[in-house]
């Protein structure tokens, strides 16, 4: 018999089993704790319709779920470094009149919410991508309100220019002031939420706005692509994740090789950064970039995320 996807624990404790049963289920590594009450099949997590089923099993009545979790079913995930590991925590809107449900694992809000803002999603309702970016945009960090905007453009779930439209449509509204400098800031050439990071870094150090995405050619033909980077004085600055840069020494000595290659031939200087230079409080990498870009304005201190 095929093990089920998705597994409700109040309703394994009320059909007899006990707690002891329940937990050798997630002690043997095929199922993995969501939403404190849920079970899912390890193996299905990244499964759009089996992430809707668990959120189904825990959906107050009448909510919508929004914001990370909205972006999760949306195949978008760009919570802190290391949230990304684990389910995300149910966040939900219900309707004015409601009473707002208070319980472990859970964020509620009391909000109205436009029947064009909400849509069907594996059975769930879910606010739609322009307003679960809209909302990132307001109130998540501006860090991951940024990867976030990036991301659903990039991936063409909405069009940037109808999330400015909306911004200037909710003049007053609580942190649209924020939302509208993310969405200034927004760049769907972004392949990564540390793109996202470094650029509103540099930003917000008082450097010039970098240009992404630049193809190095020879002959007409790509040879390297550059994460973000100042064609007129060739410097770029390259965002290396762990998953595809640190894992292996051979993967650091290729990285090596081709900014050495870059260097020789093409006359760039490549600056390679890790998640800790760009989520840290010094400043080093924007001193060095200011430095090989030529700034001469002030290097402005890291504000806070």
């Amino acid at each position: 018999m095929t093990p089920a996807p998705v597994l409700d624990m109040r309703r394994l404790r009320a059909d007899g089993a006990t707690w002891a049963q329940v937990q050798r289920l997630v002690a043997s590594g095929a199922y993995v704790p969501m939403f404190r009450s849920v079970l899912v099949r390890r193996a299905l997590l990244a499964d759009p319709e089996v992430r809707a089923a668990a959120v189904r099993a825990v959906l107050p009545p009448g909510g919508a779920v929004c914001r990370d979790t909205a972006a999760w079913l949306h195949g978008i995930d760009v919570r802190a470094p290391g949230l990304h590991l684990r389910p995300p925590r149910l966040q939900c809107v219900v309707p004015p009149g409601t009473a707002r449900v208070r319980r472990p694992g859970l964020q509620c809000w009391i909000a109205a919410l436009a029947d064009e803002d909400v849509r069907d999603s594996g059975g769930v309702p879910a606010t739609t991508p322009a307003r679960t970016a809209l909302d990132l945009a307001r109130y998540a960090p501006r860090y991951l309100g940024l990867a976030a905007v990036d991301a659903y453009t990039g991936q063409g779930l909405v069009e940037l220019g109808r999330l400015v439209r909306r911004a200037h449509e909710l003049s007053g509204a609580r942190n649209i002031a924020r939302a509208r400098l993310v969405l200034e800031l927004c760049d769907p050439a972004a392949e990564s939420a540390g793109e996202s990071w470094l650029r509103l870094r540099l930003f917000e150090a008082g450097l010039p706005r970098p240009e992404a995405q630049i193809s190095i050619r020879d002959g007409g033909r790509e040879l390297y692509r550059l994460d973000m980077g100042y064609r007129e004085v060739r410097v770029a600055v390259e965002y290396d994740g762990e998953a595809h840069h640190h894992m292996t020494a051979a993967q650091q000595r290729a990285d090596e090789r081709r900014r050495a290659d870059l260097r020789r031939r093409f006359g760039w200087h490549v600056i390679g950064v890790h998640r800790g230079d760009v989520l840290g409080r010094r400043n080093d990498l924007e001193r060095t970039v200011a430095e090989l870009v030529g700034h001469t304005g002030p290097v402005l201190a890291r504000q806070e995320w």
